[in-house]
């Protein structure tokens, strides 16, 4: 009889744990599926470089400041340079009214259109942003336009509009700060008891995580940008949580595809997450979902579908887009100093 209740017990723990599971899978493809994307990778991105042509090796090896010596092989780049300033302009085949045509020849409905009108006007707003920081940092502006998107609410979230910080950056309790916090005495703590970097200007109260959560605050966008910049650049080794400038140096822009299993192999005793598991089977990516996975490998952001959503917004929106105009650039120029502008 034990027997049999042990063994009831566990059919019944299996089950409930297979309703939690369904239940949570469930709930994170409909956080993918509340946003005005296609979610899924598709052919889109190539047929669009088939029709605008691709970029020299040379011009790639200008951008990223070294040789390439072989087409297959996964490029070493510069990931934190700076460079003189100056005057680019850069032509970018982006263009909000294509990108609603092709929403609705992807049979969008007009709800749908009507939440893709905020992303629309914050890409048309901020890609300039978005173009210098790529220039300077070597980040695509892809992949920061996506994640300005999601981490401010198209520009509207609470906190960006208090404090223009786009990508949720926190300021560093300090350590009369942490004892208050290791005493629970919230409200005692003092805005001043927090460190930002610049260029920061101070700090704004919000509730994220915890209650005494502040935010850095920047006077323009731009500098929020640059802060963001910032962070994915700074020096750190592959496997180590909170690091992501391998990120841009495994995984640059390019038209052939990246494997990202030796990147997860790394971090996966930290995520948890098989190479093969971030995008429905897929280890071969373009160089835009290998580097939202590279982000979420290295513990970016707490939601499960972070990199997806960072993948699919570049993909719908065709922000590949200013990242293949920025190098395209500097191709016709012949040269590698200055910055994005006549965007």
């Amino acid at each position: 009889m034990a027997n049999f209740f042990t063994r009831a017990a566990s059919t019944l723990l299996f089950f409930l744990a297979l309703l939690a599971g369904l239940y949570y899978y469930q709930q994170n493809r409909k956080e993918v599926e509340s946003l005005p994307i296609v979610a899924g990778l598709t052919d889109a991105y190539a047929r669009g470089l088939d029709k605008i042509g691709g970029l020299s090796a040379e011009a790639l090896a200008r951008f990223y400041g070294q040789p390439f010596t072989s087409r297959t092989e996964q490029r070493q780049v510069v990931g934190t340079r700076a460079l003189p300033g100056g005057q680019l302009a850069v032509r970018s085949t982006w263009h909000r009214d294509s990108i609603l045509l092709r929403l609705r020849s992807k049979g969008f409905s007009e709800s749908k259109i009507r939440q893709a009108g905020p992303l629309l006007d914050y890409i048309g707003r901020y890609k300039g942003a978005a173009l210098n920081e790529m220039y300077r940092s070597r980040v695509p502006a892809s992949i920061k336009l996506a994640q300005g998107i999601l981490e401010s609410g198209s520009g509207h979230s609470r906190l960006a509009r208090a404090s223009r910080n786009h990508f949720g950056i926190k300021a560093r309790p300090g350590k009369s700060a942490r004892e208050k916090i290791a005493r629970r005495q919230y409200d005692a703590i003092l805005d001043e008891e927090f460190s930002f970097s610049a260029p920061a200007v101070d700090v704004f109260r919000q509730w994220d995580d915890h209650a005494y959560d502040r935010f850095e605050v920047y006077r323009s966008v731009a500098d929020s940008y640059a802060r963001h910049s910032q962070l994915l650049t700074r020096p750190c080794g592959m496997g180590e949580t909170g690091c992501y400038a391998w990120i841009w140096q495994a995984f640059p822009v390019s038209r052939q595809e990246w494997d990202i299993s030796q990147a997860a192999g790394a971090f996966h005793h930290r995520s948890g997450i098989a190479a093969d598991e971030f995008f429905g089977g897929r280890t071969r990516l373009p160089y835009y979902a290998a580097c939202a996975a590279g982000l979420k490998m290295a513990g970016y952001a707490t939601s499960p579908r972070y990199h997806q959503k960072i993948a699919y917004l570049i993909e719908t929106y065709e922000l590949w887009r200013f990242d293949f105009a920025l190098i395209k650039a500097l191709e016709e120029q012949g040269q590698a100093d200055g910055n994005p502008s006549d965007l």
